[in-house]
């Protein structure tokens, strides 16, 4: 069985680097311990990507990874960029980009507020509009569901956003059936949705050509 080859598009800012400069691309779409992040090793011949170049890559700029196979290249992750490291050795140049996804906005932004009187998806709201700076609209449609769940008092002072996020999302209910799930999408932006409602369209049957599962404890130490 033939399978198409990988395609890559990527945007950092206004700079769009061919898929024939990518060397390496390394990206870890997180859930909920910690945020996403990118790492993409490029070619820099005659110093394209360095400072005072047209295509110079700057460290806070925007963009977007899509990843695929022929035709069908859908977009993977929202990021930012953190890092540009310039590599050289005697016979080539490298640049390396990394940074993380726009859900790291949910670990960053801290909250100092009392909430009377509110529903879990007011809450939600307040918290992307106010703190996080994520929309949470797409093409007119709110991606915030209603819940049944009204909260009598909620005060917090330094917390972070995430934090509140799995508590409501954990108490919340609706219908009597309790339970939400929210994710930061591929295009950034956010959804926050009852769970178990969603599924995928996309099938991995005879698809991975390789696969590596593990665990470990890093993230959790550093948290601690």
């Amino acid at each position: 069985m033939s399978v198409d080859i990988p395609k890559m598009a990527l945007a950092f800012g206004a700079i769009a680097p061919p898929q024939g400069d990518v060397l390496e691309a390394r990206i870890t779409l997180a859930c909920t311990q910690e945020a996403s992040r990118f790492e993409v090793l490029l070619q820099n011949w005659d110093k394209k990507y360095s400072p005072g170049e047209t295509n110079a890559i700057s460290v806070g700029v925007d963009g977007h990874i899509d990843l695929g196979r022929g035709t069908n290249c859908p977009q993977l992750i929202t990021c930012k960029v953190e890092e540009v490291k310039f590599m050289s050795d005697a016979v080539a140049h490298y640049v390396k980009v990394s940074g993380r996804g726009w859900d790291e906005r949910l670990f960053r932004a801290l909250v100092t507020k009392t909430y009377i009187s509110q529903k879990g998806e007011a809450i939600v709201k307040d918290l992307m509009d106010t703190y996080a700076g994520l929309s949470h609209n797409r093409g007119g449609t709110e991606l915030v569901e209603d819940t049944d769940t009204t909260y009598q008092l909620l005060k917090y002072e330094d917390t972070p956003v995430m934090d509140i996020l799995q508590f409501i999302a954990g108490s919340a209910d609706k219908s009597g059936v309790i339970g939400y799930d929210f994710r930061v999408a591929p295009d950034g932006k956010f959804e926050f949705f009852q769970r178990g409602t969603k599924t995928s369209s996309v099938s991995l049957s005879e698809v991975i050509e390789s696969m590596e599962y593990d665990k470990d404890i890093h993230s959790v130490r550093n948290k601690i």
